[in-house]
Formats: C-alpha cells, structure tokens, sequence
C-alpha cells in the first residue's frame, strides 16, 4: 500500500429542497494539485507526494450537494518515479491512472463512512445504495 496517509482538511454538506421522487446521486472526486512531500518518521525523512484532492458530492434533483477536501501522502514503489510524476503534473497536470485509482479508492473507503453518518442525520439519500432483500412470491 503506497497511500500513507489522508487528511482531511474541510467537509461541506447542504440541504437545499425536500427530497420528491426518484434521486440521483454523482460522486465526482478530483485532483487538484500534486506537489512533492515529506513524512517525519522515527528513522528520518521521507519523501513522497502530496496530492491535494476534492470530493464533490452532487443530487439530481438539487436537493443536496457535499463537499470534502483534503490532502494525501502518496510514496510511489519506486522512489525514482516521483520526479516522473511531478514532471507530468507539471507539464499537463495529470496523473497517472493507477496511482489515481489507488488515491481514488483510499479517499473513498475513508470519506464514505462519514458522507453516511452526515447523510443520515441531514436527512438525505446516502452516497452510495444500501442493499436492499427483495421478498419473491412463488406463484
């Protein structure tokens, strides 16, 4: 696991209309700078990424919408590969894919529990469905 580390650094969530019919919900995560890091730890520095990420939330209709930002420490498996990805970053602002869905997942895996719990109390659809146990009748 290269992801060493999320934090997070604002959560923003508004009811805006009562919830009439079906709703759509869009999770859009997205970079927003990736810049070089260092990690103190017992046995010295650690260079790596910083990836500053944000996390919107969207309802279709406007019902709600969410907001979370934050940062992440990334360590590449090859050391030499963090010039090679701030290079990208810096010349077309990309990232490459797999290190964007390995940061992708960890925000998410962290984030989801808390869109959940504040989603409840707001009174709002989740984030993500719940599964549901369907009762067949046998005809």
């Amino acid at each position: 696991m290269t992801v060493f580390g999320i934090n997070i650094t604002k959560i923003s969530i508004e009811k805006i209309g009562a919830q009439v019919g079906q709703v759509e919900v869009n999770l859009a995560p997205k970079v927003r700078e990736v810049r070089l890091g260092e990690l103190r730890s017992p046995t010295g520095k650690i260079n790596g990424i910083e990836v500053l990420f944000e996390y919107n939330v969207t309802y279709r209709p406007e019902i709600a919408k969410a907001l979370i930002e934050g940062m992440v420490f990334y360590l590449p498996p090859q050391k030499d590969k963090i010039d090679e990805i701030l290079e990208l970053w810096e010349k077309e602002k990309k990232v490459d894919p797999y290190m964007f869905a390995e940061i992708i997942n960890s925000v998410t895996n962290e984030i989801i529990p808390i869109l959940m719990t504040l989603t409840k109390e707001m009174r709002i659809p989740y984030p993500i469905p719940l599964p549901r146990i369907n009762v067949k009748t046998q005809g």
